[in-house]
This record gives structure tokens, C-alpha cells and sequence, in this order.
């Protein structure tokens, strides 16, 4: 297998992603909607409202395709351009695309050489001044729409700061007494559990990486967890069913072990009896989600956690964890992630859903 390392977040550079197949849709039905205002402002009763529809249908969505296929190609290196390059190449392109297919227009539609006529040259000039307009706008909206999405994006990855820094209170004082009470007992324990700690506090002290391999991830599962055994003992019960290759595969750091730690905190330790922690990872396809999620990705990586809820009725805990997960995946992968949590029988499930892999 190997992963597609390069499926960062299509969101982040200020051109969109235009490859994407609901893009183009989008796109084509905002041509549609501009050719239909063309054909209204142009309309007179000595010309068949159809006919001049279906001529700006055509010419329009020309210009869209085109321009769509043009920031297709060229998006990921426009997007490490400063507004100002982005803006002036961007229109610089749809002018010469308009330019280009209103010449062919002419050929096509009006069946007339160029000649350069004043109709004609104002048929030209019209047209690449109302398209020049009209990507200046889009230009604007684009600028303003990274800036509410590099707010977002500061507020997520200092979320995610916080909670990578944030060692709950309640875990590191039951950590201490456990150590402190194998000490006498079982020092060899002891000991086991305190370098399980460090390396927790090692992960989450570090500076945070972009992404980290699925394999680090249920590492720093294990560890909180053999934490947790020691002092839960036989309440504790986790199963792993892992169906995948760990280092092909990488997500957002943090990703797996809040949810592991509320499985732990807001379910098995409120059991008399405690209960099993069901930590799940396979691939599927992109296909079998159609109902799911709206995706052009091929494959996903699919994990699950569940574990047994005290009593029907009962509330899992509180969602701030889950809410950061939740935001960070959205930020980095946009619509493509999906993170669900539902209730069945007695049990809190939990699943994620990542772009990206593939065999």
C-alpha cells in the first residue's frame, strides 16, 4: 500500500480546487445562472429568447470550462503566489480566454470573418471587460474568504495546541497515586508506568507535526492505556482489530487518543464491572460512502472506537474533545473527513472517516 501523502487540505491555498467533480458542477450552474442574466439583459422582442439563451449557455460555459481547467492546472502553484501576482495572472487568463473565445465566436455563431469591424470590436471589448469585472469580484470574495478560513485555521491549530499541552488533571493525579502505590508492591510496575507516562508527556510537549503515521497514534493509545490498566486492572478489557498497514497510513496527531481516554473516563471507569474498549482500522472505499459523504476520494481510512455507557440515558461526557477532532479534521481535508458518534444499545461508537489512502 501506500498512502497519498499529498492530499493536504484543497481549502487552504485561495484558488479552489477546481479538479474536484462538485466544482465543476457549481461551476457550470453559475454559468448557467449568469447566461440566463445576459440573456434578460439583452432581450429584445425582435430576437427568440431561446436562441439568445442557448448562445450565452454556450459562450459562457465555454469561458467557465476553460478558465476551470486553467486554475485546474495551475492552482498549487498560483497558490503560492501573493494576492497580487494570484489576482493579476487570474484575470490576465480569463481576459485572454475570453478574448480567445469570443474570436470564435465570431467564427462560429455569427458566421463572419474578422474583420475587426466596430461591432465586432465592441463585441470583443464587451466581452473581456465583463469578464475582467467579474473575476476582480471573484478575486475579492476568494481574498475574503481566506481570511475568515486562516482565522479558522489559527483558532483550530491553537485548539489543538491547548489540547496537546492540556494533560487532563484528573489522569496525571490517578497516574502519580498509581505509581506511588506500586512502589511498594511492584517497583518493576512502578517503573513501567512511569515511562509510560514520560512518554506521553514527551508527545504531547513536543512541537505538533502536520501529520503522523497511524502506527504513532495507537503507539500513544497504548501507552495511555497500560496507564489505565494499572489502575483499573481487570475492568479494563481493550481489543484491537487493526486491518491495516499503521505506517502506510497518516492522520492529524491527537487524533485517536482523546477519544480512547473518554471511552476510558466517561464509560469503563464508571462500570462497576467494567468493559471493553474496541479500537477498529480498515479501508474502504470511496464508493460504499456515496450516501455518507460527498467525496472524490477513492479510498478511506476508517476508524472506530467504542466502548459500554454506565446506564441508558446517560450522557457520554463532555464533547470538547470530540468537537476539536471534529474541527481540526474539517480545516485539513474540508468536506472529504467525517467524523460521526452515535448511541447503540448500551455502547458509544465513535467513527472517523479520512481521504487519502490508497493500495
Amino acid at each position: 500500500m501506500q498512502q497519498q501523502a499529498n492530499h493536504s487540505n484543497t481549502e487552504r491555498g485561495i484558488i479552489p480546487d477546481f479538479c474536484q467533480l462538485p466544482r465543476v458542477f457549481i461551476l457550470v450552474l453559475l454559468s448557467e445562472l449568469l447566461a440566463i442574466l445576459f440573456t434578460i439583459l439583452t432581450y429584445n422582442l425582435q430576437q427568440s429568447a431561446w436562441y439568445l439563451l442557448g448562445f450565452h449557455s454556450i459562450f459562457v460555459l465555454w469561458i467557465s470550462l476553460f478558465s476551470g481547467a486553467f486554475f485546474c492546472l495551475t492552482r498549487r502553484w498560483l497558490n503560492r503566489c501573493s494576492i497580487v501576482i494570484v489576482t493579476v495572472l487570474s484575470t490576465a487568463a480569463i481576459a485572454l480566454i475570453t478574448l480567445l473565445t469570443s474570436f470564435l465566436a465570431l467564427s462560429l455563431f455569427f458566421n463572419t470573418a474578422i474583420t475587426l469591424s466596430p461591432e465586432q470590436l465592441w463585441f470583443l471589448i464587451r466581452n473581456t471587460t465583463a469578464a475582467v469585472l467579474i473575476t476582480l469580484v471573484w478575486m475579492r470574495y476568494l481574498y475574503l474568504r481566506q481570511q475568515v478560513l486562516n482565522g479558522i485555521i489559527a483558532e483550530g491549530e491553537a485548539r489543538f495546541r491547548s489540547l496537546q499541552a492540556k494533560i487532563q488533571p484528573h489522569f496525571l493525579f490517578n497516574t502519580l497515586n498509581t505509581i506511588a502505590s506500586l512502589i511498594a508492591i511492584s517497583p518493576a510496575k512502578a517503573e513501567n508506568t512511569l515511562e509510560h507516562l514520560a512518554t506521553l508527556l514527551r508527545s504531547s510537549l513536543k512541537p505538533g507535526d502536520d501529520l503522523v503515521p497511524l502506527q504513532t497514534e495507537l503507539e500513544l493509545c497504548q501507552h495511555y492505556l497500560e496507564i489505565e490498566k494499572q489502575r483499573l486492572g481487570d475492568k479494563l478489557i481493550v481489543d484491537w482489530q487493526i486491518d491495516v498497514e499503521p505506517e502506510v497510513y497518516k492522520l492529524p496527531p491527537f487524533t485517536l487518543q482523546p477519544l480512547v481516554e473518554n471511552a476510558v473516563y466517561h464509560g469503563i471507569q464508571r462500570l462497576v464491572d467494567g468493559g471493553v474498549v474496541t479500537i477498529k482500522a480498515e479501508q474502504i472505499t470511496g464508493q460504499s460512502l456515496s450516501s455518507k459523504v460527498a467525496t472524490s476520494a477513492e479510498y478511506f481510512l476508517r476508524l472506530e472506537g467504542s466502548n459500554p455507557l454506565p446506564a441508558t440515558g446517560s450522557k457520554p461526557g463532555n464533547q470538547t474533545a470530540q468537537s476539536n477532532i471534529q474541527q481540526r479534521l474539517s480545516i485539513r481535508y474540508g468536506s472529504q473527513a467525517k467524523m460521526t458518534t452515535h448511541r447503540n444499545d448500551d455502547h458509544y461508537i465513535t467513527e472517523l472517516l479520512i481521504p487519502g489512502a490508497q493500495p
